[in-house]
């Protein structure tokens, strides 16, 4: 993947991020939840 300045991708990761802030500003207690579920999911996966 190129992750230059001014490229489509940079473009994408920052456009992603900022409502990646958004909705953990205003999703926080569902963002956490997924997060936890997430955590516990790959560590059942690594445990298997």
């Amino acid at each position: 993947m190129d992750l230059l300045p001014g490229g489509y991708n940079f473009i994408h990761a920052v456009f992603w991020t900022v409502v990646g802030l958004v909705a953990i500003g205003t999703n926080a207690v569902a963002i956490i939840l997924v997060t936890g579920l997430s955590l516990l999911f790959l560590e059942s996966i690594g445990r298997g």
